[in-house]
C-alpha cells in the first residue's frame, strides 16, 4: 500500500479532505499537520522519534518545492513508520521522484468510493441500478456518512425487484436532512437547548454517524457564513419568487468553478438557499465564526483521539 500520496485539493477543505484519505490507510488516523514554515521541523522530530505514534499519519500542507527536495531523506525514513499526505493546493505542483508518491486528485477519490461502496451494497443483494437512479443518490447524498443508512432503506424498499430506479430513490433517500440542519440553526439562534438536544438525538437515531453529522453541520454554517455575506445580493427579495431570481445570478459572481460546489451557496438548491439565507439573519456573524471554531476544536479532539464524542460535541452546541 502507498504510504505517502501527493493530494490536489482545495484549503478551505484541507483538514477534512486529510481525515478522507487517511481512512483509508487506518479506522483511527492520528492526524499531525503542518505548514510550509513547520514542515522540516515536523518530519524530522517524526523521522527520528524513538517510538513512533499508532496510526500516525502525517500531513504537510503547501510545502514548497525546494523544501521537498531537502527533505527527500527525512520523508523516506518517516513513510517507513507513518503516512504521509502531501496535500497541494496547485494542480502544477509536483515531488521529488524519489518519494515514488501517489497522486490523488481528493474529489476524484471520494466519487470514486463512493460509487464503489454502492456497487458493493447493491451487488451483495444481487440487484442492478440504473444510471438515472445513481444520478440521483449521489445529488441527494451529498456526506458519504449518510450513504450506509439510506442503502439499507433503498434496498429493503425495492424487495424483490432486480433493478434499483430512479423512482426508487426518489421515494426513499431524504433530501440530506437538510430542514433538519435549518430548524438546528433556529434552535440555537433562540438558543432552545431542549430543541437543540431533541433535533440531535433525532438525527443520530436514524442511524447517522456522529462524524457525519458534525461534517454536514460544518458545511451548514460555513453555508450561513456565506449568506450573510451576500445580504447585499439579495436585498429587497423577502419571497421566494424574488430570491430564486436575484440567486440565479449568484454564480456568475464566482471567480471559477469550486473543485467542491457542496461548500459553496452558489451550488445549493434555490430553495434551501432561500432557507438559509433567512436563518443567516437571526445569528450575529460572531456566533456563527464561534460556531465554526467549535465545530474545528471538536474535530481536532476527535482525530487526537477521545473517549466522549458525543458528550463533547453536546457540550459545544449547547456552549456557544
Amino acid at each position: 500500500m502507498d504510504r505517502l500520496i501527493l493530494a490536489f485539493g482545495s484549503k478551505d477543505f484541507f483538514l477534512e479532505d486529510v481525515h478522507f484519505l487517511a481512512r483509508n490507510w487506518t479506522a483511527t488516523p492520528r492526524v499531525v499537520t503542518a505548514t510550509n514554515a513547520t514542515a522540516k521541523e515536523t518530519v524530522i522530530e517524526k523521522a527520528s522519534a524513538l517510538f513512533t505514534e499508532a496510526d500516525l499519519v502525517v500531513a504537510l500542507l503547501d510545502p514548497a518545492k525546494e523544501l521537498m527536495e531537502r527533505i527527500v531523506g527525512p520523508l523516506n525514513v518517516l513513510k517507513e513508520r507513518a503516512y504521509v499526505i502531501v496535500y497541494s493546493t496547485s494542480p502544477d505542483f509536483d515531488v521529488p521522484r524519489e518519494l515514488g508518491a501517489k497522486r490523488i486528485t481528493v474529489e476524484q477519490e471520494k466519487e470514486k468510493r463512493f460509487k464503489d461502496k454502492v456497487l458493493a451494497a447493491v451487488r451483495a443483494d444481487g440487484k442492478k441500478m440504473t444510471d438515472k437512479a445513481y444520478a440521483l443518490l449521489k445529488e441527494r447524498i451529498r456526506d458519504e456518512g449518510f450513504l450506509e443508512k439510506e442503502l439499507e432503506k433503498l434496498i429493503g424498499y425495492v424487495g424483490d425487484k432486480a433493478v434499483i430506479e430512479i423512482r426508487d430513490v426518489a421515494a426513499v433517500v431524504t433530501e440530506m436532512h437538510e430542514e433538519d440542519f435549518i430548524t438546528l440553526s433556529d434552535a440555537m439562534a433562540r438558543k432552545d437547548k431542549k430543541q437543540i438536544m431533541l433535533i440531535l438525538e433525532t438525527l443520530l437515531s436514524r442511524g447517522l454517524n456522529l462524524l457525519a453529522v458534525h461534517s454536514f453541520m460544518s458545511r451548514h454554517i460555513g453555508l450561513l457564513l456565506q449568506a450573510r455575506d451576500a445580504e447585499g445580493f439579495f436585498a429587497g427579495a423577502s419571497d421566494f419568487r424574488t430570491f430564486s431570481k436575484a440567486f440565479g445570478g449568484l454564480k456568475g459572481n464566482l471567480d471559477s468553478v469550486p473543485l467542491d460546489k457542496r461548500h459553496y451557496l452558489a451550488y445549493q438548491k434555490p430553495y434551501y438557499a432561500y432557507n438559509l439565507s433567512k436563518t443567516s439573519r437571526k445569528f450575529p456573524e460572531e456566533t456563527l465564526v464561534s460556531f465554526l471554531r467549535m465545530l474545528a476544536d471538536f474535530d481536532s479532539k476527535v482525530k487526537k483521539g477521545t473517549r466522549y464524542d458525543r458528550t463533547n460535541f453536546e457540550a459545544g452546541l449547547l456552549g456557544v
